[in-house]
């Protein structure tokens, strides 16, 4: 039997989906398991991402939630530096929290080994891929400029890194209809 499983986010929550041939007895199977469900718009069978299913299904979780030691110690002297710059309390937050994620990506890189091509692998495998905000890939974009400007000794070129493009939201506009309804449900004619 050939099947595949790996996380994926369904409605907001992490589940492990798993992809094999449709066959009856192979979905009877699925189907068995606890809170397995068929998913019609990724057409695919899911299931609850626990300790258990990882291990039914091979899944091999993160070797850590952490940075390396350098990647530690290089948040560290770039919280010092923001500090020194003095950055608000918030924006360090953020741009160290941004860096972190980054850095606990490329764990098993040297820091100063990362490139380009890194940046733009970490954004499809990692931040497209969890269907994560362009607000939020900004804020890590922006954190990953500024963390490899302070660096001299690095293969990154800050100018060819590039920010996610701003959504195109149209402006909610009301029908003559509507406004008409607005305009006469006032019984007094001053208001």
């Amino acid at each position: 039997m050939n099947w595949e499983a790996k996380i994926i986010t369904h409605k907001k929550e992490k589940r492990i989906a798993v992809y094999f041939e449709k066959k009856p007895e192979l979905i009877a199977r699925i189907k068995k398991l606890e809170d397995s469900r068929w998913s019609q718009t990724l057409s695919v069978w899911h299931l609850p991402d626990t300790i258990e299913n990882r291990d039914r299904f091979q899944i091999v979780a993160l070797s850590s939630p952490l940075p390396s030691d350098e990647g530690i110690e290089q948040i560290e002297k770039f919280i010092q530096w923001l500090s020194s710059k003095r950055y608000s309390s918030n924006t360090i937050k953020t741009y160290s929290e941004a860096l972190k994620s980054f850095l606990v990506y490329y764990r098993e890189k040297r820091v100063d080994q990362i490139t380009n091509d890194d940046v733009v692998i970490y954004n499809n495998n990692y931040i497209l891929t969890n269907n994560l905000s362009a607000s939020y890939q900004n804020q890590i974009v922006n954190a990953i400029k500024l963390f490899f400007k302070t660096i001299k000794e690095t293969k990154i070129e800050i100018d060819k890194i590039h920010r996610p493009k701003r959504a195109k939201l149209l402006p909610n506009v009301l029908s003559k209809e509507e406004i008409k309804l607005i305009l006469n449900v006032h019984s007094n004619i001053k208001h």
